[in-house]
C-alpha cells in the first residue's frame, strides 16, 4: 500500500480543501494518491445506478452470486498501484485472490459510473490499468444513461444511450438506466 498523499506534494492546502467543501456544498472530499480531488456524489443517482446495474447483471447472468460484486478491491500488478474499487465487477467462477488485492483470472467486466470528480481518472488511469490487468471489458456510464463499452479483446469502443447490450463470459446481458 502506498502512504497517504502529502497535501504539500498535491499542491492543495487544508484551507483549499475546506474552502472547496463549502463552495460546492459537500461534506466529504478525498485526495487520491496522486493529489487529485475525489468528491463524493451529493445525490443518490450514483448509488441508484449501481444498484440497478447490479440487479440487472444478477437477473440476466447465470453466475454464482459471488461473481457479481460491488466495491471489489483490485490492484493491477505492474499498473499504477492505485487500489481500484469499481462500482460493479463481474468475475469468472473459480476466481481467486492473488497477493491480497489482485485476482486471477482478471475480471470479465468492470463498470464505473462516472461523476464530475472521477470522470477524468475513469477515462485515463483506470482505463489503462483495467486494460493492462487483463479485464475483458470496461463499461463507463455517464449519468443519466450514456454507456461506453471498451472491449479490450477486440479493441472496439461501443457507445449507446439509454441501454447497451453486451456479452459477458459468453452470456448476453442488457444494461439500461432511466433517462
Amino acid at each position: 500500500m502506498r502512504p497517504m498523499v502529502d497535501l504539500a506534494v498535491s499542491g492543495y492546502t487544508v484551507d483549499d480543501i475546506d474552502w472547496l467543501r463549502d463552495e460546492i456544498g459537500v461534506a466529504h472530499l478525498e485526495l487520491d494518491p496522486w493529489g487529485s480531488l475525489i468528491v463524493a456524489p451529493t445525490d443518490d443517482a450514483h448509488e441508484d445506478a449501481v444498484a440497478i446495474l447490479d440487479a440487472q447483471a444478477r437477473e440476466q447472468l447465470d453466475l454464482p452470486p459471488t461473481c457479481v460484486r460491488t466495491g471489489f478491491a483490485w490492484v493491477v500488478p505492474g499498473g499504477t498501484g492505485y487500489l481500484m474499487m469499481p462500482d460493479l465487477t463481474i468475475v469468472a467462477p473459480g476466481w481467486q485472490r492473488v497477493e491480497d488485492v489482485h485476482i486471477d483470472p482478471p475480471p470479465l467486466l468492470v463498470v464505473e459510473i462516472t461523476s464530475r470528480s472521477t470522470r477524468r481518472v475513469d477515462r485515463s488511469r483506470k482505463l489503462a490499468d483495467y486494460r493492462l490487468g487483463g479485464a475483458e471489458q470496461y463499461l463507463l456510464v455517464d449519468l443519466p444513461a450514456s454507456f461506453e463499452l471498451h472491449d479490450f479483446a477486440t479493441g472496439t469502443v461501443t457507445k449507446a444511450e439509454g441501454a447497451i447490450e453486451l456479452v459477458v463470459g459468453g452470456q448476453p446481458v442488457r444494461f439500461s438506466l432511466p433517462a
